[in-house]
């Protein structure tokens, strides 16, 4: 089995712990915290073997591959670290915040030829998966609307106003990701961003156009309610991804525009409803499952890069990020 260390105790630190722990793929060997009552804590709770700071992990020789979870800004540096020892790495989105990180850490997987992958779940969900062939085989895609969305409140989460916060760097990622898997290069790109007071990036929109011809729109937010799915207009129709885009479940073929609930007790009916009329693509006990099985995958091949969390994407999406946030 694959030996993973973990660098952060945080919540998504928790939840892939989870995914691995049930995956039979991987096994937890090593949790890093820069606190070391944290990393004991975390460790006895995952059934890691040992714990301490992230230099330590490094030289452990279980450490096959390592989850970066920590802070934002620690991303990148922990990341090139880790591939400088010949660690595989699935690092947190973002994987930089910067493009000029962004590059760095590409760079170093390359020269060094070890696995790295950003940690973005959706495009592995078998709802996802289901609704691009379906689009594909319906003529083409020439338009994608994606959205995620939901008011944040600063008092319980800080950290997402901080420095290396805010929604770009939060949420944009993720359907950002989906549009370039769908529609390919970006060939331009038009974007608003609204701040807060304190010049934190709050909302975004893009407007792209994609080299194939293609056009996506997308949406992000941390102060309002967005529809939060995933609409694929084709030749002959459209394929939507219903709510919650990041752990979607259920899809529609062939409505145009229909709104999705996003009332719990109606999203589950139609959660029903999916499994009777076959609509419904679940994922096992972790939305994370997945995307961790691909990348175990990719290690166990000995390849360096996923064919679908691809460097061009990555770098991609991080330079319309960088575009908006500078905008």
């Amino acid at each position: 089995m694959i030996g993973f260390g973990i660098s952060g105790t945080g919540w998504m630190a928790d939840q892939m712990a989870q995914a691995i722990r049930r995956s039979g793929e991987a096994r937890i060997v090593y949790v890093a915290s820069a606190s070391d009552a944290r990393a004991r804590e975390r460790g006895a709770e995952w059934g890691a073997a040992a714990h301490g700071d992230f230099t330590a992990m490094l030289d452990d020789p279980s450490v096959d591959a390592i989850y970066v979870a920590g802070h934002n800004m620690t991303h990148a540096a922990q990341s090139i670290a880790a591939l400088d020892r010949g660690k595989a790495v699935l690092c947190e989105k973002p994987f930089a915040t910067s493009l000029s990180d962004s590059a760095a850490v590409i760079a170093a997987a390359k020269r060094n030829r070890a696995l790295f992958m950003e940690a973005v779940a959706p495009p592995f969900l078998p709802a996802f998966i289901s609704a691009a062939q379906r689009a594909r085989a319906q003529g083409g895609i020439w338009r994608v609307k994606a959205s995620f969305g939901y008011a944040t409140s600063r008092a319980e989460h800080p950290g997402l106003f901080g420095p290396c916060g805010g929604v770009l760097a939060d949420r944009a990622v993720y359907p950002l990701m989906l549009a370039t898997i769908l529609l390919g290069p970006v060939r331009s790109s038009d974007r608003a961003v609204d701040r807060d007071g304190d010049g934190v990036d709050i909302a975004a929109r893009f407007a792209i156009e994609h080299e194939g011809g293609g056009r996506s729109d997308v949406a992000v937010s941390m102060v309002e309610q967005l529809a939060n799915c995933l609409t694929i207009e084709t030749a002959q129709g459209v394929v939507q991804l219903a709510p919650p885009l990041l752990t979607a479940r259920r899809l529609a073929v062939g409505h145009r525009e229909r709104a999705f609930s996003q009332h719990p007790v109606a999203r589950r009916i139609a959660d029903f409803g999916a499994r009777l009329a076959g609509g419904w693509h679940g994922y096992g006990a972790s939305p994370y499952l997945p995307e961790l099985n691909h990348f175990c995958a990719l290690l166990r091949d000995g390849r360096g890069e996923s064919p679908v969390i691809s460097f061009d994407r990555m770098i991609e999406v991080a330079r319309l990020v960088e575009a908006a946030r500078t905008a």
